[in-house]
C-alpha cells in the first residue's frame, strides 16, 4: 500500500513541479538547458501530463520559458528581476531583524552564536556551502523570532530565488568572508537587543549580496557570462 501510494504522489503534479525546481536550483538544469517532455518523462518517471502542469507553473514563476522555435528551456534572472528581489527582501528582512532583536529568547541567541563560532573555521577556508548553511539557519531563526507569518511566508518563497542566484553567481572566497563579517555584525546587534542596528545591519548584508551578483551580470563574468550565451543558443538567436 505504502508503494501505490508512493508511485500516486511521484506522478502528481505537484511532486513533478517541486522535483524541476529543485534541479533548476541546484543547477541539474542550467540555464539556456531545453527540457523537452520526452526527456522529462525519461528523467522522472512520469507521464506527460504532470509535467505540462508543473512546466506551466514554473513558467509563471519565471524557472522556465518557452519559444515556438526551440520549446521550453531553464530561463535565467534579468538584472531587474535580481534588483527586485533584493527590494523586497530588504524591505522585509530589515524589518523581521529589528522585530527578532526583542523577542527572540537567549537560548536561541546562544545557540546561533554557537553555531557562528564553529562555522568560523570553515568560513576562513573559504567554504561556501558551509557560509551558505549558516546563513539559511540564521535567517530561520530571525523570521521565527519576529513572528510574523505573512513575512514569512513570502520571505520563505523568495528564498528560492535566492539559492538560485547564489549558485549561479559562484560566490567567491571573499563574499563569503564578507556575508560572514556582515553576519555577526547582525548577530551582535541581536544579542545587544538594539532593533535599529539589527535592522540596519541586516539591510546592509542582503544589499551587499545583491550587489555582489549585480556586479557579476554587468561584467559578464563567471555563470552569467556562460547563461547569456546559452539563452541565445536556446532562442536560435
Amino acid at each position: 500500500m505504502n508503494d501505490a501510494n508512493d508511485f500516486e504522489g511521484r506522478g502528481s503534479p505537484s511532486f513533478v513541479y517541486r522535483e524541476l525546481k529543485s534541479r533548476i536550483i541546484n543547477l541539474r538544469y542550467q540555464v539556456g538547458e531545453r527540457l523537452s517532455e520526452a526527456r522529462l518523462v525519461e528523467d522522472l518517471g512520469v507521464g506527460r501530463s504532470p509535467i505540462r502542469m508543473a512546466l506551466a507553473r514554473l513558467k509563471l514563476e519565471g524557472w522556465v520559458a518557452i519559444s515556438p522555435q526551440s520549446g521550453t528551456y531553464i530561463r535565467a534572472m534579468s538584472l531587474r528581476e535580481i534588483r527586485e528581489v533584493a527590494n523586497l527582501r530588504v524591505l522585509l528582512e530589515k524589518q523581521s531583524a529589528g522585530a527578532a532583536a526583542t523577542r527572540m529568547s537567549d537560548g536561541v541567541l546562544r545557540s546561533i552564536r554557537k553555531d557562528f563560532d564553529a562555522c568560523r573555521a570553515h568560513i576562513i577556508e573559504g567554504s561556501a556551502d558551509a557560509f551558505i548553511e549558516f546563513d539559511n539557519k540564521f535567517h530561520e531563526a530571525v523570521y521565527d523570532a519576529a513572528d510574523n507569518a505573512l513575512i514569512q511566508r513570502i520571505l520563505f518563497d523568495l528564498r528560492d530565488k535566492v539559492q538560485w542566484i547564489r549558485r549561479v553567481c559562484s560566490i567567491s572566497n571573499e563574499r563569503v568572508q564578507e556575508g560572514f563579517s556582515e553576519l555577526e555584525v547582525v548577530l551582535n546587534a541581536l544579542e545587544r537587543r538594539d532593533e535599529l542596528a539589527a535592522a540596519h545591519a541586516m539591510e546592509s548584508h542582503v544589499e551587499s549580496a545583491a550587489a555582489f551578483c549585480e556586479r557579476l551580470e554587468k561584467i559578464g563574468a563567471g555563470a552569467f557570462a556562460v547563461d547569456r550565451n546559452s539563452i541565445r543558443t536556446a532562442q536560435g538567436m
